[in-house]
């Protein structure tokens, strides 16, 4: 009874290291290696279903209970910054929407009188003192009206003896084409230089139809880009926007040193 006892017992003992053996031979360094760097990979690329199949190899293969734990925090934490980079896109957009609408109505409103787009415009030689104030005699000069909409400034300059000579311009958080202001047709493509080094298509049109047709835009395929939406005649009042709509100067880079130079001078 006893030796029978035995037996069994040693036969349960055989089973389980048996068992054991068998699923320690799931284990594989190799496989564990090459299920990481799928993880991460996929992971990286942005591909949730391949994360997860790769990820459950890592579980599979890999003994090292620690690199699985820090394997899940990397997963949940991509997926939380790219849940949370998809909203800001989408809250950037729908800023950038309402603000290209706003500023068109805007635009519309004032094209027929620009001064009317503030209560208080102000013009070139306004802050002139002594000699220089009585030089100011003449309208042939630029005048400035703002308005502020949230976060966001439209801004309208015009020639004073003839304010059919004008220019709208705003920055959106987001990038704007031609088609986001109206019906158009493209007169030039170019490019620019960005800050990241790379060329940023820019478009000028000419808008064919709706409030503001007749006039020009330049447009950025870039974030934080001015819109400026402008009579050809106001580029004989002002260089540097001729050479950001393409006019003169010596190609693209001198487009962006003129966008910088426009945006320090523009109120």
């Amino acid at each position: 009874m006893r030796t029978s006892l035995t037996t069994r017992l040693g036969e349960v003992l055989l089973l389980g290291a048996v068992l054991t053996a068998l699923g320690c031979s799931e284990k594989d360094a190799t496989k564990c290696t090459e299920a990481l760097d799928g993880t991460h990979k996929s992971l990286a690329a942005g591909d949730v279903g391949l994360t997860g199949q790769w990820r459950d190899r890592s579980y599979k293969y890999c003994a090292d209970q620690a690199s699985l734990s820090a394997l899940d925090k990397e997963i949940v934490d991509k997926q939380s910054s790219d849940a949370a980079a998809k909203q800001a896109e989408l809250e950037r957009t729908a800023q950038t929407t309402a603000l290209i609408k706003l500023f068109v109505g805007w635009a519309a409103e004032n094209r027929a009188a620009p001064d009317h787009a503030s209560a208080s415009p102000k013009c070139d030689g306004d802050d002139a003192t002594g000699a220089a104030a009585a030089e100011v005699k003449t309208k042939d000069r630029l005048c400035t009206a703002t308005r502020t909409a949230g976060a966001s400034t439209l801004t309208a300059r015009y020639w004073q003896a003839d304010e059919t000579i004008e220019l709208f311009t705003t920055t959106p958080v987001g990038p704007v084409s031609c088609d986001d202001l109206g019906p158009n047709k493209v007169l030039k493509t170019f490019g620019v230089p960005a800050k990241t080094g790379q060329l940023v298509k820019r478009d000028r049109c000419e808008l064919t139809s709706g409030p503001l047709s007749g006039l020009n835009v330049v447009v950025s395929a870039a974030s934080n880009a001015p819109v400026y939406v402008f009579s050809s005649s106001f580029l004989d009042k002002d260089p540097a926007l001729k050479k950001i709509a393409g006019e003169g100067g010596s190609g693209a880079a001198a487009g962006e040193e003129a966008h910088h130079d426009h945006a320090k001078k523009t109120p």
